[in-house]
Order: C-alpha cells, then sequence, then structure tokens
C-alpha cells in the first residue's frame, strides 16, 4: 500500500473537523502563538502522524526540537555531575514525549515499513549528526569512540533514535536497504568524524548487511567519478573507509569476506550482465585498492590470506582489465606507484606477496605474450619493492613489509633453500634487511641454513649473510662473542651439550649441519674463497671451541667429522697466531682420547683407520704443546685401556662384565659382624653359597684376537703420538722425558702402594715382605695382556724401563715361587699351568733383554729356559738374574746417549762377571746335548773388541 493510498484511508476514518482542530492547535503550539503544554503539542504531533501523513515535514520538525532539547539536558546534566559531583535526574516531561514518540514510530515503521522506513531513517540519522556534531567536545565526549558510544547510548533521546533507525534497518533488511545505507553514508560525509559512534553501533548490529551494502553504495559512488582525483577524494569513499575501519576491531573477517566476494563477483563472466555492472567489474579492483589505499586496518585485513583469492591463474584473468583500471589512476605508472605503496605498507602476509610475484615471474602455462608481460612487469615490481625496502632500511626509516617477514622466518628459511635463483636471492635480500634492524633474526637464519643447507650455494648465500655491508659487525653482543657465526655455533652447540648433560630426549640430525661446517672450514683455509678471507669460521669455531671439544666427548653419531673440523683447525701451535686456553686444551685432550676409543669401537673400515690417524695426529700437536696435556692424554690412555669398561677391546678379563648379583663372602662376613680382625688386604676364597650350589666360573666376552691386536697396536701409536718429538729425528723418535713419564705412570697405575717401589732389587728373600704386592701385580698382568704390549714398548725405548723396576721385579719374584712349587710331573704332563707359566717367565726375560737390563749370556736365557727343569729353572731366576739385577741397580746411568740422543749399554762392554752366569753354565753343561749349540754362542764364541 502507498503512502498516499494509506492517508486517504486515514482522512476517510478519522472525522475531519477532528483532524483540522488537531492540526489547527499543532500550528499556534509549534509556533508559540498560543501557549500549550509540550505533551499535548507531542500528543497533538503523533495525531497528525498518524492520520494526516501530509504534515509529516512538520510533525517531524517538531519532533527534531524535542530530542535537541531532550539532548541538551542530558548533556547539561553530565556537566553538572563534573561540576558538582550528583547527577540530576532527567526531565519527566522530555522521558515521556520521548517515549511516546518512539513508540508511534516504531509502529508506523511495523505496519508500513515500505512507505515509513526511508523518510523516519533519514530524519534519525540526519538528527543524530547534527546532535552529535552540536555537542562534540561538551562534557566528556572526545575523540573516544568507545567511549563516546557509551554515553550517547546512556541518553534516552540519542538511544531511541538509535533504536528507531535500527527498527528501519531490520524492516528492510531482505528488500531494500540500499536507501537507509545511502543515508547512513550522506550523514556520515557530513558529520564525520562526530558521527562515527552511529556508525559504529549500526555496523555491530548488522555487520554483514552493513559491510555489504556500505562495499557496494561506495562502488557505485566510485564508478561515476570521471577521474582519479574525483575518485581518489570522494567523500563517500572516505566515509566508506570510516565505516569498515570502524568495523574492522570486531568484524575484520566478515570485512575480508565482502571485499572477496566483491572481488570473486568481479571476474565472473556472465552474459546477463548489464552495461552498468560491467563497468561496476572493472571499477572493483581499482575501488578496493583505493580502499586500502586510505585505510590500513582493510589492508591488514585483505593481506592476511592472500593466496586464498591471488593466485597466478587470477592473475592471468585480471591481465586484460589493467587497460580499464589505468582510468581510475590516470596512469600505468600511477597504477604502480600505488601497487608498490600497498605493498610496503602490508604488516602482515609479507611472505604471501612476495611468494605471488615470484610465481608470476616463474609462470609457465599462459599464452606467450601475456606471460612475457606478467613476467617483466611482476621482475619491475619485485626489484622496485625490494630497492624501495633497503633506501628506506639503509635512512633508517621503518617499513611495514619488512617487519610481516619477521613472524615468517620458517617461509624464508624455505625460499632460501629453493633451487630457483631469484627465489633465494629474493628471500636473500629480505632477511639481509631484516638482519640490519634485527640481529637476532639473522642468527636464526644462518642457524636454520647450516643445519638445512645440501649445496654450495645456499652456503654461499650463508657467507653473503656474514659478510654483507648491511650487516653491523661491531652490534652486541655479537661483536663480544666473535661475531654473527659464533653466535649461531654458541646456541647450536650448547643445546647439544645440554641434550647429553640432561634427560632431554631431543634427537636431531644434525648430519648436514656438521658436513657444511666442515666444508666451510675447508673453503677458508683453501683461500680460494675471497669472502671468506676474514677468517670468520675459524674465529667463530676458536670462540667456541669450549663447547666443541666438550661435544666430541659425548657425541657419537657424529664424532668423525667433529673430529675432522678440530684436525682441520690444526690447533694448538706452538707460537701459533692462537693461543689457546688451558681449558679448551684439556678438553681437547680428553675429547681426542674419546675419540680414540669410538674409533677402536667402530667397523674396521676406512673411516676407522682415518680416525686413528686424526687422533694421534691431535695428539702429537697437543702433547708438544702443552706438558698438562701429555700428561693427561697418557693418563687417559693408560686408564682407559687398563682399568675402564673399554679395557676388553684391548683383551683384558673385565671383572664388572661378571654377575652384577655376585655375592662376596667377605663383604657378608662384615655386615654380620664389624668386629671381624681383617687386615688391610685380607683375602677370603668362596667356594660357594650356601643352598645355591658351587660358586660359577666367570665367563668373559672376549673379541676376535686379531681385533685386539688390532686395537693394541693402535693403541701403540697412540702413545706414541703423545710421546713424540715436536720435530722429526734421524735415529729416535720419541722424547725420553715421555717416555720416563709414561714407566712412571705405569707403576702408579699396576702398583698398589708407594712403598719398595724404588729401582733397586732386594735379597730374594726380601719377596716374602712384598709377596701379596707382588702378586697383585701379577694378577694385573695376567687380566690384562696389555700390560705385556706396554712394558715391552717401554723397553725398546731405553733407559725408561729402568722406572719399571718395580714391576719387573714383582714378576720375578713371583715366578721364583711359582717355579719352586711346580712339580716335574707337570712338564712331563705338558700341563696348561706349565705352559703359562714358562710363557710368562720368557716374557719377563724378554723384556729385561729388550731394554738391556740384561746383557748376554743372560739376556739369551729365554731360550734356555723350555729345555730345563724346574729347579734348574729356579736356581737360574735366583742366582743369575736376580743377583745380577741386584747388584747392579737397573738406572740410567748405566746407559750411554750417543750423538744420535740413542741409549744404549755397549754388549762387550756389559758383559757380567763370571759370578753371575756360573750357575747358567754348569746347568747347561748338564744338558749340553739338547743345548750344545746355544752353550757355543753364549759361552765360547762370544764376540770382543779389536785390539
Amino acid at each position: 500500500m502507498s503512502q498516499s493510498t494509506s492517508a486517504a484511508t486515514v482522512v476517510r476514518t478519522a472525522p475531519q473537523q477532528d483532524l483540522m482542530n488537531e492540526l489547527n492547535f499543532f500550528l499556534k503550539g509549534a509556533s508559540k502563538k498560543e501557549p500549550s503544554s509540550q505533551v499535548d503539542l507531542t500528543k497533538s504531533a503523533l495525531t497528525l502522524l498518524k492520520c494526516l501523513p501530509p504534515t509529516k515535514v512538520a510533525v517531524f520538525e517538531y519532533f527534531r526540537g524535542v530530542f535537541e532539547n531532550a539532548a541538551k539536558g542530558y548533556v547539561q546534566g553530565l556537566e553538572t555531575e563534573i561540576n558538582t559531583g550528583k547527577l540530576p535526574p532527567p526531565s519527566e516531561i522530555d522521558e515521556l514525549m520521548v517515549s511516546e514518540i518512539h513508540t508511534v514510530l516504531s509502529t508506523l515503521i511495523a505496519d508500513n515499513p515500505v512507505a515509513w522506513t526511508p523518510t523516519i531513517s533519514t530524519w534519525s540519522l540526519e538528527l543524530l549528526g547534527e546532535i552529535s556534531t552540536k555537542y562534540c567536545g561538551r562534557a566528556h565526549f572526545s575523540s573516544n569512540l568507545n567511549e563516546t558510544l557509551q554515553l550517547w547510548m546512556g541518553c534516552r533521546a540519542t538511544r531511541t533514535l538509535m533504536d528507531i533507525n535500527t527498527k528501519c534497518l531490520s524492516s528492510l533488511i531482505h528488500s531494500n536497504t540500499e536507501a537507509c545505507i545511502s543515508a547512513l553514508l550522506d550523514t556520515s560525509v557530513k558529520h564525520s568524524p562526530n558521527f562515527d559512534w552511529v556508525v559504529a553501533h549500526v555496523g555491530s548490529c548488522f555487520p554483514n548487511t552493513v559491510i555489504t551494502r556500505v562495499l557496494s553504495v561506495g562502488l557505485k559512488d566510485f564508478c561515476q567519478n570521471k577521474s582519479y582525483e574525483q575518485g581518489s577524494n570522494s567523500p563517500k569513499l572516505k566515509s566508506v573507509v570510516g565505516i569498515l575501519g570502524h568495523l574492522a576491531g570486531s568484524h575484520a573477517e566478515d570485512i575480508r569476506k565482502a571485499l572477496l566476494d566483491i572481488f570473486t563477483a568481479s571476474i565472473s563472466e556472465n552474459v546477463q550482465d548489464t552495461d552498468i555492472n560491467r563497468l561496476q567489474k572493472k571499477a572493483t579492483v581499482p575501488y578496493i585498492l583505493q580502499l586500502i589505499h586510505l585505510s590500513s586496518t582493510l589492508l591488514s585485513s585483505i593481506c592476511q590470506d592472500i593466496k586464498e583469492f591471488l593466485t597466478t591463474d587470477t592473475i592471468t584473468r585480471l591481465y586484460h582489465f589493467v587497460e580499464d583500471w589505468c582510468r581510475y589512476f590516470g596512469t600505468p605508472e600511477a597504477l604502480q606507484e600505488i601497487l608498490i605503496g600497498l605493498i610496503l605498507r602490508c604488516e602482515t602476509g609479507g611472505d604471501q606477496i612476495i611468494r605471488l610475484m615470484l610465481d608470476c615471474i616463474l609462470i609457465t602455462k599462459s599464452e606467450e605474450e601475456i606471460k612475457n608481460n606478467i613476467v617483466e612487469t611482476s621482475k619491475e615490481l619485485l626489484t622496485t619493492v625490494l630497492q624501495d625496502m633497503e633506501e628506506s632500511v639503509r635512512h633508517n626509516n621503518a617499513v611495514d613489509l619488512i617487519n610481516s617477514f619477521s613472524k615468517e622466518i620458517p617461509q624464508l628459511v624455505q625460499m632460501l633453500l629453493n633451487s630457483e635463483k631469484v627465489v633465494y636471492d629474493t628471500a636473500a635480500k629480505i632477511v639481509l634487511l631484516l638482519g640490519h634492524t634485527n640481529p637476532s633474526i639473522l642468527v636464526t637464519v644462518l642457524q636454520s641454513l647450516l643445519k638445512s643447507s645440501t649445496t654450495d650455494n645456499q652456503l654461499v648465500i650463508l657467507l653473503k649473510f656474514l659478510t654483507s655491508d648491511l650487516i653491523d659487525k661491531t652490534v652486541l653482543p655479537y661483536s663480544e662473542k666473535g661475531g654473527h657465526f659464533s653466535l649461531v655455533l654458541e646456541e647450536i652447540l650448547n643445546r647439544n651439550v645440554q641434550k647429553f648433560c640432561t634427560s632431554n630426549e631431543e634427537n636431531l640430525d644434525l648430519s648436514l649441519m656438521w658436513n657444511n661446517l666442515l666444508k666451510l672450514l675447508r673453503w677458508e683455509q683453501s683461500g680460494k674463497v675471497p669472502l671468506l678471507n676474514s677468517k670468520v669460521i675459524t674465529r667463530s669455531l676458536q670462540a667456541n671451541l669450549p663447547s666443541l671439544t666438550a661435544l666430541l666427548r659425548h657425541e657419537v653419531l657424529h664424532v668423525h667429522v667433529i673430529a675432522d673440523i678440530l684436525d682441520t683447525m690444526e690447533i694448538p701451535v706452538q707460537n701459533g697466531p692462537y693461543n689457546p686456553p688451558i681449558e679448551v686444551v684439556l678438553n681437547l685432550t680428553q675429547s681426542t682420547v674419546n675419540y680414540f676409543f669410538q674409533c677402536c669401537k667402530d667397523d674396521g673400515t676406512a673411516l676407522k683407520l682415518k680416525g686413528y690417524k686424526k687422533a694421534n695426529t691431535m695428539l702429537k700437536r697437543l702433547c708438544t704443546y702443552s706438558k698438562v696435556a701429555k700428561v693427561l692424554a697418557l693418563r687417559e690412555l693408560l686408564e682407559r685401556a687398563l682399568f675402564r669398561a673399554d679395557n676388553v677391546l684391548f683383551g683384558a678379563k673385565n671383572n664388572e662384565m661378571g654377575n652384577e648379583n655376585e655375592k662376596y663372602l667377605l663383604k657378608q662376613n662384615k655386615k654380620i659382624n664389624k668386629t671381624i680382625p681383617l687386615t688391610k688386604h685380607s683375602t677370603v676364597f668362596n667356594g660357594g653359597i650356601i643352598g645355591t650350589g658351587k660358586r660359577k666360573s666367570i665367563c668373559y666376552d672376549r673379541f676376535p684376537a686379531h681385533v685386539i691386536s688390532d686395537n693394541i697396536a693402535q693403541l701403540i701409536n697412540a702413545i706414541k703420538a703423545c710421546c713424540a718429538l715436536p720435530e722429526e729425528h734421524k735415529y729416535t723418535d720419541m722424547s725420553w722425558d715421555s717416555m720416563t713419564l709414561l714407566s712412571l705412570l705405569l707403576v702408579q697405575f699396576v702398583s698398589p702402594d708407594v712403598m719398595y717401589n724404588g729401582l733397586p732389587w732386594p735379597e730374594e728373600e726380601f719377596s716374602k715382605v712384598t709377596m701379596e704386592r707382588d702378586l697383585f701385580i701379577r694378577r694385573m698382568f695376567s687380566n690384562t695382556p696389555l700390560l705385556w704390549d706396554l712394558l715391552s714398548f717401554v723397553a725398546v725405548y731405553r733407559p725408561a724401563i729402568c722406572y719399571c723396576s718395580v714391576l719387573i721385579r714383582a714378576l720375578t719374584a713371583t715366578l721364583i715361587h711359582q717355579w719352586k712349587s711346580m712339580g716335574e710331573q707337570s712338564k712331563d704332563d705338558d700341563s696348561e699351568h706349565y705352559k703359562n707359566l714358562m710363557d710368562t717367565t720368557i716374557r719377563v726375560i724378554d723384556v729385561m733383554a729388550l731394554g738391556q737390563l740384561l746383557p748376554p749370556p743372560l739376556s739369551s736365557t729365554r731360550d734356555v729356559l723350555p729345555y730345563l727343569k724346574c729347579y734348574e729353572i729356579v736356581a737360574v731366576l735366583r742366582e743369575c738374574i736376580w743377583c745380577y739385577m741386584r747388584d747392579h741397580i737397573p738406572s740410567p746411568a748405566l746407559f750411554a746417549c750417543d750423538s744420535n740422543g740413542v741409549h744404549w749399554r755397549d754388549p762387550v762392554n756389559a758383559r757380567p762377571p763370571e759370578v753371575y752366569t756360573n750357575t747358567l753354565r754348569i746347568i747347561m753343561q748338564r744338558n749340553i746335548k739338547t743345548l750344545g749349540h746355544m752353550y757355543a754362542q753364549m759361552f765360547i764364541n762370544v764376540p770382543t773388541h779389536e785390539s
């Protein structure tokens, strides 16, 4: 039903005379020709509005005064409260009139929305704009949108106007909201920013409707602009920006969806489109660009997931609209300028924007001409963006786009690892710009590159980061710690050291990282990479040597490559440019020893052999540099090979590998009665446990003989490396002091106490006093065959063997006692015990002969003993060997040092007196049938000095 039809119906149903009276009363009262009650006048106006619609202009004008008066009273009340602290009560007359008007207008909107909504909505919005502008700056009203909204919603008059306007929009929500939204925009243009609170409230009530309609109205207005200046300065466009900006706080997703919808609609083709529709579709992208150009909030909302609506396919479809867009910006250059400006202002989604440009550069699916144009334009756009960013950074100007990348570091790293040059070059430029202002980001990226690079090009990018002039090398704390790369290594190494020191189960694959680090170090030392002339890799490694060397002690998976790095660094070097602190020297020494034992545990491969060589090279370098390192290295090598779990690698019978639940009788007795008088070296033989049967013999896991032999040979080589002279000599390669140290360490480790550890040999009877200690030493040699090899090694480099006198003396003493207790039938039975005893005796004499402690012919007794009876062996050991050693103290003074630095005893001059050989001579004469050939060599064909 139209407005005129409705009015006619109302006129016919109401008495005409009454309406005339109401009209005269209203006119006289409103014009103040006659005094009248405001409440009666309002009721009269409402009657006229319902029954005589043509009077609506005058009635709404009167209502304007009612609402303005009510708003004035509210503002004055607030000001009174500010001054006095008390809020006066609102006017009951104003409240009553506003309530009556509200009721009637709500009824009219509900009964006939098509007729009344546009008029009432326009009137209410205009009135709200005027009131907001009139009282701006008074009372508590300020520029704060939320505070202003709360204050005006506390006013009955403005709250009623807002409610009326909301009902207008609600009534036309599914039909025609165009008029209401247009009025909202017009009013916003006229009264902004004082009117913003109204827009915010309306938008929060109908976000989807308001956002969609506001965009639609704004687009229609934008299409009608005939020039770029007119479009960019359009008041309605700015009003659209203002409204959407206010709604973006709580309805950013709705705005983003609405923008995406109109963009999607603009690139869709429909044969039913009118000319106006086609014009709007062509103007949509320029319209959106102008919106986000005027509002950073809208720009942020649209940039969050730009990849959802902008792809290379979309770009290809939009290519045909570019010429039409230029009309809205004046020139293609202006369009490009606004695009670059928008890109630089993006606070989020920088990665997606750059990726889109890169995808366009690498586009393949398109017509050749279109593809070439898109590629060239994208290259130009990307180059300009990067140049502008760099210029801004060099002038210390903030760029939003650069800051957006600080939240997208993983994406940048992936771009750096891309195989396309344009992609990783672009990412590298962005990382450098980020690193200029935020070095911690650069360190993070460098870590990722070091751990993930698989090609030389990627490592070159890492080097460019370290040497770029955009990176400030003096900034703290990087300058204090040796540079950015030093901090990269510090974080990686500390994290890995911490992994071994705690129960952290994090297990990262760092194979690439270690190999890349080694490659960089080798590049630097080759001198063929100009970027590494500053020795940045070496300096960074030197700054982190404490952690690096500590890591080698714990690491298992990457132990060979870490050793490669330390070996390649060639530290320490006497009188070299870098003198490592003592902590590093000791760490490196212990780590190298640990690396040696790791190599022993590896399978027999070329990598294992290279590992031995590296370990020996590093040990030699360390031990010639520092005496402390030499002592530590020898001590660690001996202790681990003799006493720790590693001793099984060298053939030891490791008691720790026995039954952990084994019960020891001595300990049980001590628990039962702590007053049992036991001597210091008490021994209790445990034959078994009552109830569990006879004690079981311990079975040892033995390595194959060839493995043990190889390990022993490599250990001797490692000890040689520790004892080597700094420079090569023609006749000797071992340091006499080092060999002496090795001898003393052997005595320290093997002999259980310090009593009677001197060089002299006492009377043979005195061995009864040291028998328990001698037996302990003998058991050590039996359980740890490596000791024989070590003793033989020392004997070769005489006179160091002299300091092992106590060990040889203990072995000889136990042999004498054991041979005395042997029955002759043992030899006849060819028992295992006899064989072991004979082998041990021959070994001892071999060592003494090798070290020239025994001169000829005593040194040859090892060949005679297998043919003698037990009592004859005892006689030779006691009356010949023991007596000679007793009277000729095994002292270094017995050895002369020639011009070549070799210590030796002349066998002719050192030949013993007959008193020490008579017993041997007589015994051999008794056995002349079997020993005749040896007798001649030992006693007849004796070499003499030529006169």
